[in-house]
């Protein structure tokens, strides 16, 4: 027998038992950033090779940091500059701040593209099965792009998969600032290193929502 409770939840009488057979759904899952980098020894996906990934999850804040993930990864080529000119100043950069040999270094068989995929798919799962992820950093479809093109080919689908379709691109805010005289790439140089960059970018958002938080307590007083 099939019975209406509270008038929003169709139930089922079995015996003395009432059972839903439409229960509610499950509690919606907190909003988190996913801040993103990759170092890579170019900008076209298909001419270039991974190097490092990097991945922070935060609140919405950014000023409560969770879970992360690093990874070196030890490209499954790499290659001769002398055909692919254009790379070389990725590599003169990378040999600089060391991650050229560290990804040279890397055990090739752990650390391979096929591993770095099943890494991040287990970190991502771990994370989506808690909270909405939203993918945030500098130029973020690059970094989501990178690992597509290198990655997803070893777990049979995107490795963004599961990822909210809003994210937070720090680009929009600093061409914003740049709009009105402002130089907000001033002290970027940095290392190329992903723990470094997603730190930058974690720093410059909160001080833009310090920013725009006084702005809105300046109109409403």
């Amino acid at each position: 027998e099939r019975q209406r409770m509270n008038d929003t939840t169709t139930t089922l009488a079995i015996g003395h038992r009432t059972i839903p057979l439409d229960p509610p759904p499950p509690p919606r899952k907190p909003d988190m950033l996913l801040w993103i980098d990759t170092e890579t020894t170019g900008v076209d996906p298909y001419q270039c090779e991974l190097l490092e990934v990097g991945m922070q999850v935060t609140d919405m804040t950014g000023k409560h940091p969770h879970d992360s993930l690093h990874l070196i990864v030890h490209p499954d080529n790499i290659r001769n500059w002398a055909n692919y000119p254009e790379l070389l100043k990725a590599y003169e950069m990378h040999l600089a701040n060391g991650l050229m040999l560290a990804s040279a270094e890397a055990p090739k068989d752990t650390y391979d593209y096929q591993h770095t995929a099943w890494n991040i798919h287990e970190f991502l799962n771990d994370q989506l099965s808690q909270y909405t992820l939203h993918p945030a950093g500098t130029n973020v479809d690059f970094d989501l792009r990178q690992l597509d093109v290198h990655l997803s080919r070893h777990l049979n689908h995107p490795i963004a998969e599961g990822l909210h379709h809003r994210k937070l691109d720090l680009t929009t805010l600093r061409l914003t600032d740049q709009a009105i005289g402002r130089d907000p790439y001033q002290n970027h140089a940095g290392t190329h290193r992903v723990q470094d960059c997603i730190h930058r970018d974690i720093n410059d958002y909160t001080a833009y929502l310090d920013i725009m938080r006084a702005g809105h307590q300046g109109t409403q007083s």
